[in-house]
C-alpha cells in the first residue's frame, strides 16, 4: 500500500496524508490560475457582443457591417469604410513592416559582425584604448538591444513621431497640403510592426538545423545562396506566422494611427485621402458618446468586429505548416524532350544580401532619428518645476503621473503575477506535455495575448469601471492584469523550462513533495527568468495607453487627488497622449515631448535589466 494514503478502518475510506493532500490542493490551486485565460477570453468576447445586440438589433447586422455612413445625429452607423481602411492599412503596413522585418532578422543572423575588429598602429595611448574598448563590444548583442528597445517604445511616441516627421515629409505631396491620411498611417504601423517581424524571423532562422546551412555550403553554394535558396524557405512557417502576428499588432493599433490617420469616414480613394480605422473610430467617438446612446452601442460592436478580425487573424497562426517541405520527385524526361541546361546563378542571392543590409542599416536610422527627435524637442523642455513641482491646471507637472503609474504598476503586479506564474507552473509540471487541455489553455493565452488594447479598455469601461463606480486607476489597473498577464505566463514557462529536470529529480530523491521542490528548487532557479517577465510586464504597462484611458481616464490631477488609487488618473503615457487630443494654454507640444524623453530613458532603463538579467544567466549555464 502506498504510504501516502492510510486505510480507515471505520469508513472504510482512503483518506490523503498531509503531504499528499497538500500536493492536490496546489495542482487545483495551479489549475485554476491557469484557467482565467479561459474565463477572461470568454468574459471579453460575451461582454462586448452583450453590448454590441442593441445596436445590431437597431442598424441591423448586414447593414451595419456594409453601411457606408456613420453619422450619430440621424442613427446611421455603417463601418464598411473603416473596415477598407483598416485592411488597406494594414497590408500596406505589413507589406513595408515585413519587408524591413525579415530582411534585418537575416542581416542579424547571418551577417552582422560579433566585433569592430579595427587596428590602430599609432602611438597614442587614449586612441589605441578606445580602438581595443571598440573591439570589445558585440555588435550583434548591440543590435538586438537596438530591436528591443523599438519594441519597448510606447505607441504614443511613435504618434508624435508621425505626426512631426512623417506627416510633415509627406505633406509636400499630398495636393491638399496636410498629410495625413492611409501613407502616413501605413509608415507609422510599419515602424511599429517591424520589432515584432524581425525578432520572431530571427528566431524562425536560428531554429532551422545547422546541416541544412552546412550541407549548402558543402554543395558548392555561396552563404547568400544558401541562406536565400535553404534556409529562408526552410524557415517560412515561423516567418509566416511573424508576419500574422504583425498583422494582428497592425489592426488593433490606435493611437499613434489616430493621431495619423486623419479621422475622416471616407473610402482610401488617394494614399492621402484623411481616414478612419476600426480602432480610430471607437477612439474618436467614445468620449461624446452617452452611456445610453446608440452611438455608444454602436462603438461596442465597432469593438466586436474588430475583436473578431483580429482573433481570425491570430487563430490563422495554428493553419500555418509547422514544417519545411521541399520539392519531391524528379521529372521524368519523355522521349524526344532535351535535357534542361543549367547555369550557375548566384547573382539575386547577392544582391538579396545587400538589401538585408541596407534594411538593418534603416532600422537603425529610424531608432537614431526618433531618439533625437524626442531628446532634441523635449530635453530644453524637461525642467526640474516640470518633473517634480506641485501640479495644478494652471501649472501641469508629472507628479501626479509619477504616482498614478506607480499605483497602476504595483496593483497591476500584485495580481498578475502569482496568476501568471501559477498558470505556468500548471503548465510546466503538473499537465502532461502534449495534453489537449495544455494545446487549450495556450491558444486561449495566446489569443488573449492578441486581444487589440482598446477591446481590453472597453471591457474594463464596461466591468471594471462600473465595479469601482467609475473611471479610476483601481479600474484601469486590474484592465491591465488581463493585458500583462499572456505576458507573464509566457516568459514564466520558459524560465520554468529551462530549469534541469535533474534539480526535480535530485529533490524527490531526497524526500521533498512536488511542492515544496517547486517552491525551494525550480522557482529559484527560475528567478531570473520571472524576474525578466516582471520588467516586461512592467514595460507593457508603463506604455499602455488605450486601455487606460477607457479606465483610469485623462486628468490633470494633483498629487493629494492621484494618492487615491480610487480616483480617476493619468499615467505617463496617457498624460503624453493628453497633450495632443486636449492641448490646453498650459499642457501642449512642449510638454508632450519632455514626457516623451522620460518615457523613452524608462524604456532603455528597463531595456537594459532584461540584458543584465539575460547576460548572467548565461554566463552562470
Amino acid at each position: 500500500m502506498d504510504g501516502s494514503t492510510k486505510l480507515d478502518t471505520k469508513t472504510k475510506r482512503f483518506s490523503l496524508s498531509p503531504t499528499k493532500l497538500k500536493d492536490r490542493t496546489a495542482k487545483y490551486v495551479f489549475f485554476t490560475c491557469a484557467l482565467m485565460s479561459v474565463v477572461a477570453v470568454f468574459g471579453i468576447i460575451a461582454y462586448i457582443l452583450y453590448a454590441s445586440i442593441p445596436a445590431f438589433q437597431h442598424v441591423g447586422f448586414f447593414k451595419f457591417l456594409f453601411g457606408t455612413k456613420w453619422d450619430s445625429d440621424s442613427d446611421q452607423f455603417g463601418i464598411l469604410p473603416m473596415l477598407v481602411n483598416t485592411i488597406v492599412v494594414t497590408l500596406g503596413a505589413t507589406l513595408v513592416g515585413g519587408i524591413i522585418g525579415v530582411f534585418t532578422a537575416i542581416f542579424l543572423v547571418f551577417w552582422c559582425p560579433d566585433k569592430f575588429h579595427l587596428r590602430y598602429a599609432g602611438k597614442n595611448k587614449a586612441l589605441g584604448r578606445m580602438v581595443n574598448w571598440l573591439n570589445k563590444i558585440n555588435l550583434r548583442t548591440i543590435f538586438d538591444q537596438i530591436i528591443k528597445l523599438l519594441a519597448g517604445i510606447p505607441s504614443v511616441i511613435y504618434g508624435y513621431f508621425g505626426v512631426s516627421i512623417i506627416v510633415a515629409a509627406l505633406s509636400g505631396a499630398d495636393p491638399v497640403g496636410i498629410g495625413k491620411g492611409a501613407l502616413s498611417s501605413a509608415l507609422v504601423l510599419a515602424i511599429m510592426i517591424v520589432p515584432t517581424v524581425t525578432s520572431l524571423s530571427k528566431n524562425a532562422l536560428e531554429a532551422v538545423p545547422e546541416h541544412y546551412y552546412e550541407g549548402a555550403l558543402a554543395l558548392g553554394n555561396t552563404k547568400a545562396q544558401a541562406v536565400f535558396k535553404v534556409v529562408l524557405p526552410a524557415a517560412r512557417s515561423g516567418i509566416i506566422s511573424a508576419i500574422i502576428l504583425g498583422i494582428g499588432r497592425a489592426v488593433g493599433e490606435t493611437m499613434a494611427v489616430n493621431m495619423v490617420s486623419g479621422g475622416r469616414v471616407y473610402f482610401p480613394n488617394t494614399l492621402f485621402t484623411p481616414i478612419r480605422t476600426l480602432t480610430t473610430n471607437i477612439a474618436m467617438d467614445f468620449g461624446e458618446a452617452s452611456p445610453i446612446s446608440v452611438l455608444r452601442n454602436a462603438l461596442f460592436a465597432t469593438a466586436f468586429v474588430l475583436l473578431v478580425l483580429v482573433l481570425i487573424i491570430n487563430l490563422s497562426i495554428n493553419l500555418v505548416p509547422k514544417e519545411f517541405k521541399g520539392k519531391r520527385g524528379k521529372k521524368v524526361l519523355m522521349p524526344g524532350e532535351e535535357v534542361a541546361v543549367y547555369r550557375k546563378k548566384g547573382v539575386l542571392a547577392e544582391i538579396l544580401k545587400y538589401v538585408s543590409m541596407v534594411m538593418a542599416a534603416l532600422v537603425v536610422a529610424i531608432l537614431a532619428a526618433i531618439i533625437l527627435f524626442i531628446l532634441i524637442n523635449g530635453i530644453p523642455h524637461l525642467t526640474a518645476d516640470f518633473l517634480f513641482g506641485s501640479s495644478s491646471y494652471n501649472s501641469p507637472s508629472l507628479v501626479p503621473a509619477f504616482i498614478s503609474t506607480a499605483y497602476t504598476i504595483l496593483i497591476t503586479l500584485a495580481i498578475s503575477l502569482p496568476v501568471g506564474i501559477c498558470s505556468a507552473i500548471f503548465l510546466v509540471e503538473y499537465a502532461k506535455p502534449g495534453s489537449k487541455i495544455v494545446k487549450v489553455l495556450r491558444t486561449f493565452i495566446d489569443t488573449l495575448a492578441g486581444v487589440p488594447s482598446i477591446v481590453f479598455g472597453l471591457f474594463g469601461n464596461l466591468l471594471f469601471c462600473k465595479l469601482f463606480g467609475g473611471y479610476s486607476v483601481m479600474a484601469g489597473s486590474f484592465t491591465m492584469v488581463l493585458v500583462v498577464l499572456p505576458t507573464i505566463i509566457r516568459s514564466t514557462e520558459e524560465a520554468l523550462i529551462a530549469v534541469p529536470v535533474s534539480l526535480r529529480e535530485a529533490s524527490y530523491g531526497l524526500g521533498a513533495s512536488k511542492v515544496r521542490t517547486i517552491f525551494k528548487v525550480v522557482l529559484p532557479s527560475a528567478f531570473p527568468g520571472i524576474a525578466t517577465a516582471t520588467i516586461l510586464a512592467i514595460g507593457r504597462i508603463i506604455g499602455e495607453s488605450a486601455a487606460l484611458v477607457y479606465t483610469s481616464g485623462m486628468l490633470l490631477s494633483t498629487a493629494g487627488a492621484a494618492a487615491n488609487p480610487m480616483n480617476m488618473g493619468s499615467t505617463l503615457t496617457v498624460f503624453l497622449y493628453m497633450c495632443w487630443a486636449e492641448p490646453t494654454r498650459y499642457l501642449g507640444f512642449d510638454q508632450a515631448y519632455a514626457t516623451a524623453v522620460v518615457l523613452l530613458i524608462i524604456a532603455a532603463v528597463l531595456n537594459f535589466c532584461v540584458y543584465l538579467i539575460q547576460r548572467r544567466v548565461k554566463k552562470k549555464r
